[in-house]
């Protein structure tokens, strides 16, 4: 099994709360960083304590993990993530909710194998690909 991890710079609760509404799925295990500091961490962001250490949550069957960095990071072009959902008005509405603030890097479209295939970078710097299992109806 292939757990994706997903890193933010202080801004990770608002990304749990993000894709919770967006796939109506709830964060599992969450802890923060509370009085907690990394070994060799010299500066620390005034407000770390609140930071996410590590939360969970179920997206579209899969399991993934987050936390907040405490390291610079180049944001999004880390991990791409694929959500397949079965069918094309789920991925539809999944995709409209993701966009918001977002950057569509290819367009709903609908190939041999898919209804729907999307990809786009949310708000938070995230590469998605979005695909329906749902195949056309071939002719």
């Amino acid at each position: 099994m292939v757990t994706p991890y997903l890193v933010f710079s202080g801004n990770c609760k608002e990304v749990l709360e993000f894709y919770q509404k967006v796939f109506g799925s709830e964060a599992g295990r969450s802890m923060p960083y509370g009085e907690y500091v990394p070994d060799g961490v010299k500066m620390t962001p005034t407000d770390l304590s609140t930071w996410v250490l590590h939360a969970e949550m179920k997206i579209c069957g899969t399991n993934l993990w987050f936390a907040d960095e405490i390291r610079s990071l180049a944001k999004g072009d880390i991990v791409r993530l694929t959500a397949t959902v079965p069918i094309r008005q789920e991925a539809d509405e999944i995709f409209n909710k993701l966009k918001d603030n977002g950057e569509i890097t290819l367009p709903p479209t609908e190939t041999f194998y898919s209804t729907f295939h999307a990809s786009l970078i949310d708000k938070f710097g995230v590469h998605w690909n979005i695909v329906a299992e749902e195949t056309p109806n071939q002719k």
